[in-house]
């Protein structure tokens, strides 16, 4: 059975969340909010100027998806409930440090691009620039099903493939 980029991290997300806070502090955010959710941390919001402007973007922490693959690997294995009901709590646990670690690795990585002059900042972040209150660029998109107006006319185009 393959392994999660990440699995057996034992780091807390808090750590995590301080270490993504000095790396975007580094590179240029001149205000990183965290956002909690039942008194765990949920999102990293910041912001970066970029042309005497300042861009907010919002990094959301989805760690449901990865418990779910941790939880059904255990299904597949035991079928005892009991067993299960006991284990979740652990499990939670794990996908929240597995879910920050991988963001902030895909964070660093994105920073090594724009260190380089292979990519801008706002065009890494682009998908998390918040346009909503808890809603990003991506969001808004995935809303319309990838269909954006173009300038010329008001003709939709699909920009899904």
């Amino acid at each position: 059975m393959k392994t999660l980029f990440m699995e057996t991290t034992k780091i807390e997300p808090s750590q995590t969340v301080s270490e993504i806070q000095k790396i975007l502090g580094k590179y240029g955010a001149s205000a990183i909010m965290i956002e909690y959710q039942n008194g765990e941390v949920s999102a990293v919001s910041f912001e970066i100027k970029v042309n005497a402007q300042h861009l907010p973007f919002r990094l959301p922490c989805r760690w449901e998806a990865i418990f779910k693959i941790l939880r059904r690997r255990v299904e597949e294995k035991n079928h005892w409930p009991d067993y299960l009901e006991k284990k979740e709590p652990e499990w939670k646990i794990q996908a929240k440090r597995i879910a920050w670690r991988q963001i902030l690795r895909w964070i660093e990585a994105q920073l090594a691009l724009v260190e380089t002059g292979m990519v801008k900042i706002q065009e890494v972040f682009m998908p998390y620039i918040q346009v909503g209150i808890d809603e990003t660029f991506y969001d808004r998109l995935e809303a319309t099903k990838f269909k954006m107006v173009e300038y010329k006319g008001a003709k939709e185009k699909d920009v899904s493939h």
